[in-house]
């Protein structure tokens, strides 16, 4: 089983920061971006990380709310 390595948190980080700065829309092309990374990682490291994708609805997930949370506080 893989390990969380800082792959992992790159694909945690940049599904987080999508999702928070772009919201829904945000979300949607966090989703593109790490199908296409994994893609990526899967071309140059011969495997597929189920581990980067869960981080990456992790990180969507997280985003959305902390978008949801800041712009409650700001309205």
């Amino acid at each position: 089983m893989k390990h969380i390595d800082t792959n992992t948190l790159k694909h945690l980080g940049i599904t987080f920061g999508l999702s928070l700065v772009g919201g829904i829309y945000g979300a949607c092309a966090a989703a593109g971006a790490s199908i296409t990374k994994e893609w990526c990682d899967k071309q140059s490291y011969g495997h597929w990380c189920w581990v980067d994708l869960a981080a990456d609805t992790i990180g969507t997930v997280l985003g959305l709310v902390a978008n949801k949370l800041i712009m409650n506080w700001i309205s």
